[in-house]
């Protein structure tokens, strides 16, 4: 997007402003992204037309609901009764009681493991909160309210959750509802005829009511084959059916119209009375009528919900816009058919999300697209009766979309233009214009590290810290008692920096400051070493500023009191200079520049996971120079490592990481004495790289607690296994994996510079400790080459030459950059080797060279700044000018620095000292 669009709080889109890759809908608003960031930006934050859902009931305790009958299963199924019980094991509950446990555990003192967990926690919570929370993203919903609950249990009127929509709620009727509320008023047919065609008229009129809704498909079928309500053998008919159904209500006590001509009947009275009042003009456009169609509960018979059943009808009523609900599926083609040759015929993709497996849902919104227009398809919830369904529905359909719109895109088949078109009608422009609602379609401006944010304008600026406030508010909202903001920046000496601000200081920067940030710092802070020298280049005047990017923060631990308390939050930060923008230089907008241009290169999709590899040593011997492992004896994955203190502290880092919204896969012991290793779970690069340096500081931070220090340094034991932080990465589309890295592979002295960031680094990347060898190549499942091809149907591999002594925004940047560049150019992959090729034995090098392999990897930090510039050691490489303007001059001005005064401890050829003084006070400070 140009920055035109962004001078504003919101994306404000008229219909108007679409732009010449396709013309605008009449009546629809467009919405335009040029970058799949973008484009997932909109997914994430289109507010969302809910056009079909039911009320909320009143909070009861859950026990109460188990006794009515209304088992909260049923969030996930549309089973009932004794069917419910096998509800847990289906694909559907794993998935969506992972997300509960994900969101809402943390927020007790006891977690939420399993189904017991999760009803006692509901029934603690306050309705309120909990409900908007699971509406949030809704701009409305359009509620059905002709569904029959258990005495003992009550709705919400609809009125009730406009306090948790930006737009209020309107009514769909349900015409069965409505013809069976009239029967209990004893009624003779006649007089019934006359009450229910007064009511369908009234409520044509009346402007809350927007839709009306027919659940045939449970009675009599959508085979609707009695349309003239003329025709005297009809009207009989249906006059049979009415006496029949009040036969039976005396005998059951309640109303339910089941009878083939009288449910035919009131359907065909409705599109009468409907067409006739747009006809005459008291109406000025028929309101749609919405059917079920497809799967549901056992009381429906499933071919009978087959939609193409209603081609009869649709036929018939021509300007009556019919809407097929619930994707019909199993009958999505079928409907996706009938939405694409007929102009009255629209389809809804509700109820899979979340009753479907995520499999599943991927193919309903594949075949809902293979035929069906984007403006006359639309998306809903289906929610009823618990706020669940609503959040699992939201965050589901976001995740599917996300998917299918990047598949989509890599395919080179439509371009994003297009495609963020078809999301904005699909959440909200098609239901805006169907149903008449008349609201305009305001999307957030992206977060702070989209890169088209560079060259905005003041008042941009002014809006980005307008976002930036309501990011803050809303975790607040999420998490009471914060006091403090940790305001962090990772350095060149790979170092978090830190401010403490007081929460309300930030927030009155926020205000105060247009450009989004909260506090300054010296120029110089980018040149520091740990040792507070300078590198360099650093000087003492002028001033960066810290610009906090609220979608990073996270719950940082705190012991007050010798109690743990979570009164502090913490925050990633961009640098920004007085131009309002980041600095060239600033680590977080390197990798933010690096993904940008991998979507250009047709990439997306990135999963980035960490392995951390870390020792724990005792605090107290550390301050003496002197180094005591947690355990010993110690090796590899062994339960007699877990016999220490050791599995203390490490179920309580896991404990305070998921307080955070961090989970770690696993965690098990390493090779080294006292060496330990945390596996995170895969995140898109920048979440996963922020989430990698709290969780090291989360992990420093309980080690402390606990008298350890723990160390990240490569090779704390000559005659040992070191400390690596091995990076695992997938992306899409898997078929360009091979130039990718390829293109890695060509840059891999370079990218060395970044993954390898001390002088420590090359003392662990030796031959025979599986560290990666000497050369630059690949294998499959081959952990003595620095890439490691873990899975090829997923893309997923392991980049192993790296430590814990790397900025590993740095570090992903650089592998990224290689790799676009590597695809935009059509490397093709070589190198491939199921061998540590490291030898230099005759038959080794020739194996080397059959394969290709050339590039040996770096030897020394002196070699890592030498890979990032030309020969004159003065010109950045292409790949350094990538990285940023004056990032290779700055990365080389700070290692020079940090090799003369810290690593080689006096010694004048600049090497690093092993000795165990050294490698304890390297272990206090990394």
């Amino acid at each position: 997007m140009d920055a035109k669009q962004y001078n504003t709080e919101v994306f404000e889109l008229e219909s108007s402003g679409a732009p010449q890759s396709f013309e605008a809908t009449p009546g629809s608003q467009s919405v335009v992204a040029s970058t799949l960031s973008e484009l997932e930006h909109i997914i994430d934050n289109c507010p969302i037309i809910d056009n079909h859902a039911h009320p909320l009931l009143k909070k009861n305790p859950t026990k109460i609901f188990d006794a009515v009958g209304l088992n909260l299963l049923q969030i996930f199924s549309e089973a009932n009764g004794d069917s419910l019980k096998d509800v847990p094991d289906t694909l559907v509950y794993h998935r969506a009681f992972r997300t509960l446990q994900q969101t809402f555990s943390h927020r007790t003192d006891e977690g939420i493991n399993d189904w017991n967990d999760w009803k006692k926690y509901r029934d603690g919570v306050d309705e309120s909160e909990f409900t908007r929370e699971c509406l949030e993203g809704l701009q409305t919903v359009l509620i059905d309210d002709g569904l029959r609950y258990p005495p003992l249990l009550r709705a919400h009127d609809i009125n009730w959750h406009d306090q948790f929509l930006k737009s209020p709620a309107k009514r769909v009727l349900r015409l069965e509802s409505l013809a069976e509320d009239l029967m209990q008023h004893n009624l003779s047919f006649d007089n019934w005829c006359t009450k229910f065609s007064e009511e369908v008229k009234a409520a044509i009129h009346d402007p809350n009511v927007v839709a009306f809704k027919s659940v045939i498909a449970y009675r009599a079928g959508l085979e609707i084959t009695h349309l003239d309500i003329n025709e005297a053998t009809f009207v009989h008919a249906a006059r049979i059916g009415y006496e029949d159904t009040n036969e039976e209500a005396k005998i059951s006590g309640k109303f339910r119209i089941d009878n083939e001509a009288f449910n035919c009947f009131v359907i065909a009275v409705f599109a009468a009375e409907m067409v006739k009042a747009a006809e005459n003009g008291s109406w000025p456009r028929c309101k749609p009528l919405q059917f079920h169609t497809g799967f549901g509960d056992s009381d429906l018979n499933l071919k009978n919900s087959n939609p193409i059943l209603l081609q009869k009808f649709i036929e018939e009523f021509p300007t009556l816009p019919i809407v097929l609900l619930h994707a019909a599926y199993p009958y999505t083609r079928e409907a996706g058919f009938l939405a694409s040759v007929y102009d009255n015929v629209y389809l809804d993709f509700g109820l899979v999300f979340p009753l479907v497996s995520q499999e599943g849902q991927e193919s309903v919104v594949k075949q809902v697209l293979e035929l069906t227009p984007s403006t006359k398809a639309m998306w809903s919830t289906d929610a009823a009766s618990f706020g669940e369904r609503y959040y699992l529905a939201i965050q589901q359909m976001r995740v599917v979309l996300k998917k299918i719109m990047g598949e989509i895109h890599a395919k080179e088949s439509v371009g994003i233009p297009n495609l963020s078109k078809i999301v904005a009608d699909v959440l909200f422009n098609t239901a805006n214009r169907l149903y008449g609602l008349d609201l305009k379609l305001n999307i957030p401006s992206p977060p702070l590290e989209s890169p088209t944010l560079v060259n905005i304008s003041h008042l941009s600026q002014k809006r980005k810290c307008s976002k930036s406030l309501e990011l803050l508010k809303e975790f607040l909202a999420k998490n009471k008692g914060i006091e403090y903001i940790r305001l962090n920046w990772f350095d060149y000496s790979a170092i978090l920096r830190t401010r403490i601000v007081k929460l309300n200081h930030v927030i009155k920067q926020l205000g105060e400051n247009q450009d989004g940030s909260v506090l300054g710092i010296t120029k110089a802070s980018l040149y520091l070493l740990v040792n507070c020298h300078l590198a360099e280049g650093g000087k003492p005047n002028g001033e960066y500023r810290l610009c906090p990017d609220f979608t990073s923060i996270l719950l940082h631990p705190h012991k007050r009191d010798g109690e743990s308390v979570l009164k502090h939050a913490s925050v990633m930060c961009y640098i920004q200079d007085e131009t309002q923008t980041p600095i060239g230089v600033c680590p977080r907008g390197i990798l933010q520049r690096s993904i940008s241009r991998a979507e250009q290169a047709g990439l997306s999709d990135f999963k980035i996971g960490f392995e951390i590899e870390f020792c724990m040593f005792k605090q107290s011997d550390l301050d003496g120079g002197k180094l005591t492992p947690i355990s010993e004896p110690h090796t590899w994955s062994t339960s007699r490592a877990f016999h220490t203190k050791a599995l203390v502290i490490l179920e309580d880092i896991d404990k305070k990481l998921s307080a955070a919204g961090i989970e770690i896969e696993q965690f098990h012991s390493e090779a080294a004495r006292g060496q330990y290793e945390l596996i995170l779970s895969p995140l898109p690069p920048m979440l996963a790289v922020d989430s990698l340096l709290h969780t090291r500081e989360v992990i420093q931070y309980v080690c402390a607690m606990h008298g350890y220090r723990a160390s990240l340094i490569p090779k704390p034991f000559d005659d040992e296994c070191g400390s690596a932080a091995h990076m695992h990465m997938s992306f899409k589309p898997v078929e360009k994996q091979w130039s990718f890295f390829a293109g890695v592979l060509d840059q891999m002295r370079a990218v060395n510079a970044l993954t390898l960031g001390s002088p420590m680094s090359f003392d662990r990347v030796v031959a025979g400790c599986w560290a990666g060898g000497l050369w630059a190549c690949w294998g499959r499942q081959n952990r003595e080459a620095p890439l490691r091809l873990v899975e090829e149907g997923k893309a997923h591999w392991e980049i192993k030459c790296m430590d814990g002594m790397a900025n590993p925004y740095f570090a992903l940047a650089g592998v990224i950059n290689a790799g676009a560049k590597g695809v935009v150019n059509k490397r093709e992959i070589y190198g491939e080797t199921d061998i540590d090729v490291s030898s230099n034995d005759s038959s080794t090098i020739l194996e080397r060279d059959r394969l290709g392999i050339t590039t040996r990897m770096l030897e020394s930090m002196q070699a890592g700044i030498a890979a990032l510039f030309e020969r004159d050691g003065k010109t950045p490489t292409e790949f350094s000018i990538e990285m940023g303007d004056g990032f290779a001059e700055q990365f080389a001005s700070v290692k020079n620095a940090e090799m003369s005064s810290l690593f080689s401890r006096g010694r004048s050829d600049k090497v690093w000292v092993r000795k165990h003084k050294d490698i304890a006070w390297a272990a206090q400070w990394y």
